[in-house]
């Protein structure tokens, strides 16, 4: 069981748009959505220099860069943050902490706790006719225990938000080269690896705007999600 939703966010992701979406994700599990802010050192650390300075990507404008004027915009996501869960939570049933890690830090495993990755914002349909375009959310089948609890939670999803659900079936899995359907599941296929050069086609292909993925699948050394989603292009929702 989830009983908690880690949205990791830097300051700079344009994913903060989305967080009613990610709410909706964190409603499906019948989670706590935790929204992490990540601040970056090296940043600040850049900053102490005196001399750096930043070019702004809506107006392209160059200004200095200085810890005051990042702690300042620091403060200002955060009370931006925290009014926008405030107001979701007043329109559905949501359940919500907001903290600041450092970017530094090493994630925390929880055995009851899925993180969420959002290099690019999840898009959710929003209306029949986008229902239509056939997104589909990904879950990929490695055959333990752990893909078992992945697709729960991945039909969980599917079924309170009436997204198609892809199974990708690893070839440890007995539903490898079978094809046959589970329930809940729109399409099954098979792969080779979860690799991203391998994997990357196939989600373009099959308009994948979701990946469910147990956390246990990715090397240690990656379990963070960070660099994977990034390299994959879409969100990823490791689970435990």
């Amino acid at each position: 069981m989830i009983r908690r939703l880690i949205l990791r966010l830097d300051s700079s992701s344009a994913a903060r748009a989305r967080l009613a979406d990610y709410a909706a994700l964190a409603e499906a599990l019948g989670a706590e959505l935790l929204a992490e802010i990540e601040d970056d050192e090296r940043l600040s650390e850049l900053a102490a220099l005196g001399f750096m300075t930043e070019v702004s990507r809506a107006s392209a404008s160059v200004r200095r860069l200085d810890r005051e004027h990042l702690a300042q915009r620091s403060e200002q996501l955060m009370r931006r943050l925290n009014a926008q869960l405030a107001q979701i939570s007043r329109e559905r049933p949501l359940r919500w902490s907001l903290i600041r890690r450092s970017h530094t830090a090493p994630p925390v495993h929880e055995r009851d706790a899925a993180v969420l990755r959002v290099n690019t914002p999840v898009r959710l349909p929003r209306s029949p006719r986008q229902q239509q375009e056939r997104l589909h959310m990904a879950v990929i089948d490695a055959g333990d225990d752990a893909s078992a609890r992945a697709l729960e939670y991945a039909r969980r999803i599917s079924a309170h938000l009436g997204w198609p659900l892809l199974l990708l079936a690893l070839p440890d899995s007995p539903r490898h080269r079978q094809h046959h359907l589970p329930p809940g599941v729109a399409v099954c296929t098979d792969l080779a690896s979860i690799d991203s050069q391998s994997l990357k086609p196939m989600l373009r292909a099959w308009h994948v705007q979701l990946l469910l993925l147990p956390a246990e699948q990715l090397p240690a050394e990656e379990r963070s999600g960070a660099r994977y989603s990034q390299a994959l292009g879409v969100p990823l929702l490791l689970t435990p």
